[in-house]
């Protein structure tokens, strides 16, 4: 646990990493009271230094380093921008850190990426340029074409080049690894590209902070906007397992885009910051309580705690591990298999509702987490319907005709697993009526009088007779 002197040494040391930074940027203050306040949240949120599924916590050599953007190396190392400190950082699966500093003082790196040849791209705030730094620390610098636009966010794109975001300029730029630069506007003025990342289509997606969107570029440079549906600011912004792009917003929302444009957003617990694939195949999360959250991507989120200071971006490391910079001035090590099961939500619906005492009724359970595997007991009230029935796909289904008349209380219990939590249903009222009496039976019908052929035939020869005599009489009276 974190003694007192050292948490206040800690704080003043980010007060006044604070001072300095707004005397070179907004974005970087912004930074600096965001990680203030996830050291106050994080107190109220754990009081142990390391937390479940930690598995490291290293300090930065370089006090008040300020560390933001991180990276997975193409080295099996992880790589971070040290945003305070004008260098770019190196840590091992081990927790060995070693710093490089770039060309220009003050150059506040901000993000940082992988590139196609092998080495890591860094976008640098102050001289408003792209840095490329070798496995080795070799750090060459490249300028960006509009002046002070505060490049951030940076990410390899499908095509081999790098793509960043320039905040104030409302401009994404392509760097290719010779480092040449191009530039395309964003359709909406003002709009603050902030972060951006490779979509599983192909394209680059980023946030944009200041018009509450998420913005789509190919490689070619046509960008397409997509309004976000709940007021806040988008912010991190990561390609997902299933196909699609998620981010992260200033409000409890998590959200998904498909690469149509067609946007789900999820609540959770708590608004996050940086956002990544895990090696477990969920999304991750960091948020602004000083924690770590994990999403399913059927929406289901689960929070754990961090050490003091809480996290602001994450990568999926080479070792499988979460690495995160943290806002005590360090490095963070996390263990997904270490986290612990993932939260559950269980449904249940019924094949007809109302139904009839004796007819057959088919519950069907639906249970999403993390590929949940085990069973559902099916219950009314607090007798079990049939035997537990195992999960397959996520759901499970019990059919019965045994229920007898009246309203009867049916929830799902799901058992749980491993690595997800078990559930309950909220209850479905199966109202089952009496089967109606049959209708009466019908009365039968009196049968139309019909005649033979020989009585029509008679009938005729009368018709005929008749009508020969009156001709006859005519024929007398004339004469």
């Amino acid at each position: 646990m974190y003694r007192k002197s050292c948490l206040v040494e800690n704080i003043i040391s980010w007060m006044q990493a604070a001072t300095v930074a707004v005397t070179v940027s907004p974005r970087r203050m912004g930074v600096a009271l965001l990680s203030l306040a996830s050291i106050a949240a994080s107190l109220m949120y754990t009081g142990v230094a390391h937390a479940q599924g930690v598995t490291g916590n290293f300090p930065i050599p370089t006090a008040s380093a300020l560390p933001y953007g991180i990276a997975a190396g193409p080295d099996g190392n992880v790589w971070f921008a040290e945003s305070n400190s004008n260098k770019v950082g190196r840590i091992t699966p081990s927790g060995v850190i070693t710093e490089f500093p770039t060309l220009t003082p003050g150059s506040a790196p901000n993000q940082i990426a992988t590139g196609s040849d092998g080495n890591l791209w860094s976008t640098l705030e102050v001289p408003n340029s792209i840095a490329r730094i070798t496995p080795a620390g070799v750090v060459t610098e490249f300028p960006v074409f509009t002046g002070n636009s505060h490049v951030n966010g940076i990410a390899a794109g499908s095509d081999g080049n790098l793509w960043f975001a320039e905040e104030n300029a409302n401009k994404i730029g392509r760097i290719t690894t010779a480092g040449v630069v191009t530039e395309f506007s964003t359709p909406t003025a003002g709009s603050d590209p902030l972060n951006i990342a490779a979509g599983p289509d192909g394209n680059l997606w980023f946030t944009e902070t200041n018009v509450n969107k998420i913005g789509r570029i190919t490689t070619a440079g046509v960008i397409t906007e997509f309004t976000s549906p709940s007021f806040g600011q988008p912010f991190g912004i990561t390609g997902g397992p299933d196909g699609n792009v998620w981010y992260t917003k200033n409000i409890a929302v998590i959200g998904r885009i498909t690469p149509a444009g067609v946007i789900t957003e999820f609540p959770v617990p708590h608004p996050g910051r940086g956002i990544t694939t895990g090696s477990d195949g969920n999304l991750w999360y960091t948020t602004t309580f000083g924690g770590i959250a994990r999403i399913t991507t059927a929406g289901v989120a689960t929070e754990f705690a961090l050490p003091a200071g809480g996290g602001i971006f994450l990568v999926n490391g080479p070792d499988g591990n979460l690495w995160i910079t943290g806002g005590f001035n360090n490095i963070i090590r996390f263990s997904v298999a270490a986290a612990g099961p993932t939260s559950t939500t269980t449904s249940v619906v019924s094949s007809v509702n109302p139904s009839t005492v004796g007819q057959l009724v088919t519950f069907t359970a639906t249970v999403t987490g993390n590929n949940p595997t085990g069973t559902v007991q099916f219950k009314d009230g607090a007798n079990d319907l049939g035997a537990p029935t195992p999960l397959s796909g996520g759901s499970a289904s019990l059919p019965t005709a045994a229920l007898t008349l009246g309203t009867h209380p049916i929830t799902a219990v799901y058992s749980g697993a491993p690595d997800n939590l078990g559930s309950t249903s909220p209850v479905l009222s199966q109202v089952v009526q009496a089967v109606p009496p049959p209708p009466p039976p019908a009365q039968p019908s009196e049968p139309i009088p019909t005649l033979s052929e020989w009585m029509l035939l008679l009938l005729a020869g009368l018709v005929g007779l008749v009508g020969f005599a009156h001709m006859r009489s005519r024929r007398s009276s004339a004469k």
